[in-house]
């Protein structure tokens, strides 16, 4: 009966702590997400406090500070809603906030601790050794265990949301993964000269693994009815059944940032990296080449009489034959090259550590593969598809992405005036055409 009282209380204050975390965090709107912190913060110095010297029999001979296991664990708990709620950037403020209250907690504590040295004995008040001798050596370590948590934690949780994918287990297991490491890591340095170690331990390791299943739970189930709320509000099923469990194996923050980031770059109709994308990756591409001496080819490849063939046979046929070419490229580029449309039938492709016989090979290979592959779908398309394509390099011919666009372009223009359906890698003279035979 005393184990089943001790029990209850332990999961009441986990329960309760749990709650007022999920409150604060669903008031953020309203009074600004800095309360939640200052709580968490308030409740890891709390935990140091009682770590250093409350502790209850859960079970026999298992002996639990409601410190470390109620509100240690809480934080994980706290860290992890941030996480998948708002993302990395508000889980790093939250952890910098704990961190440099902590380290100023250890210090101001450990200087109160040296304080009383050489007063007399009838001016000093009794005081707990394990307040003013521990605690800044737990506090402190903590604080140092805390930021490995965080960022295990969040690795943890991404990692397990390729494989696993009820929502459940997952929060669970990357928060016992962490708790795990974190008590051997944590009792280790801060309790090994205790003579009670391995009671400690494993004290520990119950119960937070305990505790971590109740907050699991109070997650899981907090997620489950955003969602079914967000079911019914935007995409009811005409059945009448909402289809929580395919909802609940959603993506994680990180997998639903870089499919939101990923389709914000793709231009809708090609598949192809978009404009946007260019004009944030192609300087970083430059700057890149320049600081390596690596070679950079850049390429504006244009669709011949591309105008003709809307005026002719529609724009729908025109969309095809967009598809089509931008098909052709994405299967000829490397893994490392980047493919863009730049507007219109203007494509962009970006093709590192490349000099300027690999970028002529390159661009013949293009062509080709064109040709080829126009071969397999010649009763598919109105018209016969060919493509002009100018090549500057990078550093040797410009120096920014303003010189290089400009430059590729120009050869594209000197292409198309020579006759189309031809690569153009330096600049013509006279209307003749110069380029590499390959």
């Amino acid at each position: 009966m005393q184990y089943f009282t001790q029990l209850f209380f332990f999961l009441a204050e986990a329960a309760m702590v749990g709650l007022f975390i999920i409150s604060l965090f669903q008031l953020r709107n309203k009074f600004g997400i800095a309360t939640l912190y200052i709580s968490l913060g308030v409740f890891q110095h709390m935990q140091t406090s009682l770590a250093s010297f409350l502790y209850f029999e859960l079970f026999p001979g298992v002996m639990v500070s409601p410190g470390s296991a109620v509100l240690f664990t809480a934080g994980l708990f706290a860290i992890l809603l941030v996480y998948i709620e708002e993302g990395i950037e508000e889980s790093r403020n939250l952890v910098y906030g704990l961190i440099f209250a902590n380290i100023t907690l250890s210090l101001f504590t450990l200087l109160i601790g040296i304080h009383p040295t050489g007063l007399p004995a009838a001016e000093m008040v009794e005081m707990s050794n394990a307040i003013l001798v521990y605690q800044p050596r737990i506090l402190f370590i903590g604080t140092l265990v805390l930021a490995f948590d965080v960022f295990l934690v969040i690795l943890t949780y991404e990692y397990l949301g390729r494989y696993v994918q009820n929502l459940f287990i997952r929060i669970y297991a990357s928060m016992a993964f962490v708790l795990i490491l974190d008590s051997i890591l944590f009792i280790s340095l801060a309790f090994y000269d205790n003579p009670q170690y391995l009671t400690l331990l494993n004290s520990s390791l119950v119960g937070k693994l305990l505790m971590a299943a109740l907050y699991s739970l109070m997650l899981y189930g907090y997620l489950s009815h955003k969602i079914s709320l967000s079911l019914n509000r935007t995409d009811p099923d005409p059945e009448g059944e909402s289809n929580i469990s395919d909802t609940l194996s959603f993506l994680t923050y990180r997998q639903k940032y870089e499919q939101l980031r990923e389709t914000s770059l793709r231009d809708p109709l090609t598949g192809l990296y978009n404009r946007g994308y260019l004009n944030e990756c192609l300087p970083k591409e430059i700057a890149k080449a320049i600081r390596t001496q690596r070679p950079l080819a850049v390429l504006m490849v244009d669709i011949d009489h591309f105008k003709q063939v809307n005026d002719q046979f529609g724009h729908q046929e025109g969309d095809r034959i967009l598809q089509f070419v931008a098909q052709v490229i994405a299967q000829s580029a490397r893994d490392m090259d980047i493919a863009c449309r730049f507007g219109g039938e203007e494509f962009t492709i970006i093709l590192p550590d490349t000099d300027k016989i690999s970028a002529s090979v390159f661009a013949h290979r293009l062509q080709s593969n064109l040709f080829d592959s126009y071969q397999e779908v010649i009763d598919k398309l109105a018209c016969e598809v060919t493509l002009t394509i100018g090549v500057c390099l990078v550093p040797s011919e410009a120096i920014n992405m303003s010189e290089a666009l400009r430059c590729a372009d120009k050869r594209l223009y000197m292409g198309k005036v020579a006759g189309r359906n031809r690569v153009v890698v330096e600049d013509l003279e006279d209307g003749s055409e110069t380029e590499l035979d390959t």
